[in-house]
């Protein structure tokens, strides 16, 4: 079979690929876009296939057949994203976050929105972001937003989305710009001024013992001692900043879910791995996050006890676990000026995207729903009994859901209520607040 025969059969293969995504039954109204974006861009393929035929390039045939590759990858990837495999609320509220932040403008100047697909993983939360010039075939870039399949009912630990969508918002012309714009000034001083300033700041003499022990077995076995370079400070800016976002996308909300989710893989929060240096030891993004909690004034509750004592006291607890920082001053990389910069710029450019916490009236309302395990909406009528529907931000159920939770011990009676049952009520409300927004924009 010569090649470009090779690549007809291939281009065929992947069109029959495609038909069978259709059998399945996905979220309303996505089945047609990614059906339709992936049609054009095979039918575009096909275009140049036949125009190989007079003279056959191995070169071009070559590209043509790893954008197949890439096409086929993203149609396995859309059969894992079958309706009940994950939190279709919370990939909805995702989705339309994600659309915003990935926007870009086309040849013609116009914004372009990816077509954002959330699927099923057997692995962690994370985001694969099309790269824009992997194919000259493309109309609108993919989004593919990975859930890990054993967390399909645990809302509140998706929050830890809020990192990803930072690390994929820095990748785009638009909003990546404007990001990047901002971090360089905010990030770049003190400790991560340079790969010198880091790699002095590793070795100080306050650094905990592992550490040091850790840069000792290093030097023992490696002609040279550890330093950082330009590389890995770059890396370390990025995880740390990402981190902000996270935060400031999701609130009180991400940091629980960060400390739930990365801490206990840190079993020594003050190491980093010395030959893959990526992301700063826990300690450090832990540090910088209970910083900017303090910075945004987010430390301190919402609720009074004169109003509720009960959820006072469980919000109270919840802050002060999330606020639990016992790790040396060397952990502190970076200043409260330079996370209050970092966050005035993410500010700037996703000001409409942000988290606001809700009032305290709210937070009441939300928690005394899920003490009487009952989904966290808001549900007050008025004095003619008629129902008072309102708007809410998804991400103040996400923030309830954790104050409850952690909490629980404050209620009485006692709430007789699994972690994964409260993760259930609260994605019951993100469908159920989905129906009131829409019936209220009507």
């Amino acid at each position: 079979m010569l090649p470009l025969d090779f690549l007809r059969e291939e281009s065929n293969s992947v069109k029959r690929a495609l038909d069978d995504t259709l059998r399945h039954d996905y979220a309303p109204e996505l089945s047609a876009e990614f059906y339709g974006e992936c049609v054009k861009r095979i039918r575009h393929i096909d275009q140049q296939i036949e125009a190989q035929v007079a003279a056959p390039q191995p070169q071009a045939i070559a590209a043509l057949l790893s954008e197949l590759g890439d096409i086929s990858t993203f149609i396995t990837l859309i059969e894992r994203s079958r309706l009940g495999e994950f939190s279709w609320p919370f990939a909805d509220e995702l989705r339309r976050i994600a659309r915003e932040f990935l926007a870009e403008p086309d040849l013609f100047g116009k914004t372009g929105y990816p077509i954002v697909h959330v699927v099923a993983d057997g692995r962690g939360y994370r985001i694969l972001f099309e790269d824009a010039v992997r194919s000259a075939n493309s109309v609108r870039k993919f989004a593919i937003v990975l859930f890990p399949r054993p967390f399909k009912d645990h809302v509140l630990l998706h929050s830890i989305f809020g990192h990803e969508l930072g690390h994929a918002s820095l990748s785009t012309s638009v909003t990546g710009y404007a990001l990047v714009s901002q971090l360089t000034g905010a990030l770049s001083g003190g400790n991560l001024t340079s790969a010198d300033s880091m790699t002095a700041w590793l070795y100080s003499s306050d650094a905990p013992q592992e550490m040091k022990h850790e840069l000792n077995e290093y030097q023992r076995r490696y002609p040279e001692p550890f330093k950082f370079n330009d590389d890995i400070r770059l890396f370390w800016i990025h995880e740390l900043f990402c981190d902000l976002f996270g935060l400031l996308l999701f609130g009180p909300s991400f940091l629980a879910a960060h400390k739930t989710i990365i801490g206990p893989s840190h079993p020594h929060p003050l190491k980093f791995d010395l030959l893959e240096p990526s992301h700063p030891p826990y300690a450090v993004r832990h540090r910088m996050l209970v910083q900017a909690m303090r910075v945004l004034q987010w430390h301190k509750t919402i609720t009074v006890r004169t109003f509720d004592s009960e959820v006072h006291a469980a919000e109270f607890q919840f802050l002060d676990e999330l606020m639990e920082d016992p790790f040396p001053p060397w952990a502190r990389i970076v200043t409260e000026q330079e996370i209050e910069d970092s966050i005035n710029g993410i500010r700037s450019v996703c000001s409409a995207n942000v988290y606001h916490p809700p009032g305290s009236d709210i937070i009441i309302s939300l928690v005394k729903r899920l003490k009487a395990a009952l989904p966290p909406i808001l549900d007050d009528r008025s004095a003619q009994g008629e129902p008072n529907l309102r708007k809410l931000d998804f991400r103040a159920i996400l923030h309830a859901g954790w104050i409850f939770w952690t909490g629980l011990g404050h209620f009485s009676p006692a709430p007789q209520l699994s972690f994964r049952q409260v993760n259930q009520l609260c994605n019951q409300a993100l469908l159920q607040q989905r129906a009131i927004d829409e019936f209220l924009s009507q």
